[in-house]
């Protein structure tokens, strides 16, 4: 599992990323920092890690969402 400090950077960027749509798409993912394994929370990271545009495409579902992220982000 991914240290405190970790998931708390984690927590902090999953809502600021600049675009409310985008911030309450991704919200359900903080509670798949607590419950997640490191797994998980790699992905999260890769997540935030990602550039708008591509953010905005899988929320749409124009492109396909991680599989283990799939629970906390479809809807």
């Amino acid at each position: 599992m991914a240290n405190e400090n970790e998931i708390r950077r984690l927590r902090y960027r999953l809502n600021r990323q600049g675009m409310l749509e985008l911030d309450a798409w991704l919200a359900p993912l903080e509670k798949a920092l607590t419950e997640g394994d490191s797994e998980t929370v790699a992905l999260v990271e890769a997540i935030v890690a990602t550039d708008t545009p591509e953010l905005l495409a899988m929320m749409h579902g124009e492109i396909p969402l991680p599989e283990l992220l799939r629970p906390w982000l479809e809807r």
